[in-house]
């Protein structure tokens, strides 16, 4: 199985639920790039479509005025 972020290779693996109880959840995470599927993020994405224009765009980080040296020395 293929996965649909990078065509990399989907392994199915169990985890417990995060709000701390014992129900174990079967999720698909992708070797390659780290993308989890579960039931409920697929169910998410199905009923609320990302507009076409929003598709592949990294949010930027803004740039500070002062690089990391300049701010170490005071």
């Amino acid at each position: 199985m293929a996965c649909k972020r990078c065509g990399g290779l989907i392994v199915k693996e169990s985890v417990y639920d995060r709000e701390g109880s014992s129900q174990l959840v079967l999720m698909d995470r992708c070797l390659q790039c780290g993308n989890i599927e579960d039931p409920v993020s697929a169910r998410n994405r199905s009923q609320s479509p990302v507009p076409s224009s929003q598709k592949g765009k990294a949010r930027r980080i803004p740039e500070h005025p002062r690089t990391p040296l300049e701010m170490a020395e005071g």
